[in-house]
């Protein structure tokens, strides 16, 4: 499929999530299933492959899409706490749509566009992108419990222990040693990750839900705007200064056009800020990621 197919088929699935939801064939708690299946099981195995089948010569140049990960968060969420700050909000409030502006959905909803439009390579950057969101992640949980305290295991367990990063610890490694699976093992790999789009498209459809989006719009509106728009221009002067050209300068933009990542909302429950302004800027960010991102990927 071309990339508008691509994308079309991927919104075709959010939409069927929405559906199966309105209609009652699946309800809003078996997202957390579904979740729990994609990242435990589905997108590890996926990762895992896409590790082991890459031409890792390139690694400084992963490196560097990593770094580029970085940067245009702590840009985004700069220009998200002053933006914040001269709003008035509290600060739980204010730390809230920080987090929400400064991680990127570039796992759970990169990964698929990425190896639906631009293939495994495509899909090798978009992990070496995410690697660059879990260390953002980590970041914050050791700075909100600096300022509001809590359990450095959740942290070890959320980011560190995360599945989806062992997958990539543990693919490059055995790319690196040329590790023999047999012919059982990827052919289980391959069952499994086979599932992860579809799960994680039906996923985000599920977890759509419009109605709490009213009381915060207008800093939800703010947030979109800063992750959908602002965000991929300001990635495209970034890969012109460090260098980075083709298919690595493209996946590294549209990444960067990604929503605020769900792991936000972790971020908001576990440290007790504001759960309501947090969800709606990232469901609101997703509603609309699905045109953004059409238009993103047609253009560079």
């Amino acid at each position: 499929m071309n990339s508008y197919e691509t994308i079309l088929a991927i919104v075709v699935m959010i939409i069927i999530g929405y559906i199966c939801r309105r209609f009652d064939f699946l309800k809003a708690e078996d997202t957390q299933t579904l979740n729990k299946i994609v990242v435990n099981i589905a997108i590890p195995a996926l990762i895992f492959l896409a590790m082991y089948q890459a031409d890792l010569s390139h690694m400084k140049t992963f490196g560097t899409i990593t770094l580029t990960c970085i940067t245009m968060g702590l840009i985004s969420g700069i220009i998200a706490y002053i933006f914040t700050y001269f709003q008035g909000y509290s600060t739980k409030t204010r730390w809230g749509v920080v987090a929400a502006s400064t991680l990127f959905n570039s796992g759970f909803l990169g990964y698929p566009v990425t190896l639906g439009v631009f293939g495994t390579a495509g899909l090798v950057r978009a992990v070496f992108y995410d690697v660059g969101s879990t260390i953002l992640f980590i970041s914050f949980g050791i700075f909100f419990l600096v300022m509001y305290g809590g359990r450095y295991q959740d942290i070890l367990k959320r980011s560190v222990l995360f599945p989806p990063l062992l997958a990539v610890i543990l693919g490059i490694v055995a790319n690196l040693l040329h590790a023999p699976l047999g012919s059982v093992i990827p052919s289980v790999l391959g069952y499994l990750s086979g599932a992860a789009i579809p799960l994680i498209m039906l996923s985000l459809g599920l977890s759509l839900e419009f109605r709490g989006i009213k009381e915060y719009f207008g800093v939800a509106s703010f947030v979109s705007l800063l992750k959908l728009v602002i965000s991929p221009l300001i990635a495209v002067l970034v890969v012109g200064l460090v260098g980075l050209t083709g298919l690595d300068r493209t996946v590294t933009i549209v990444e960067a056009g990604m929503p605020s990542a769900m792991l936000s909302l972790a971020l908001a429950i576990t440290y007790d800020l504001d759960i309501k302004v947090t969800a709606a800027c990232i469901f609101l960010s997703t509603a609309l990621s699905i045109i953004s991102l059409t238009i993103l990927i047609l253009l560079v």
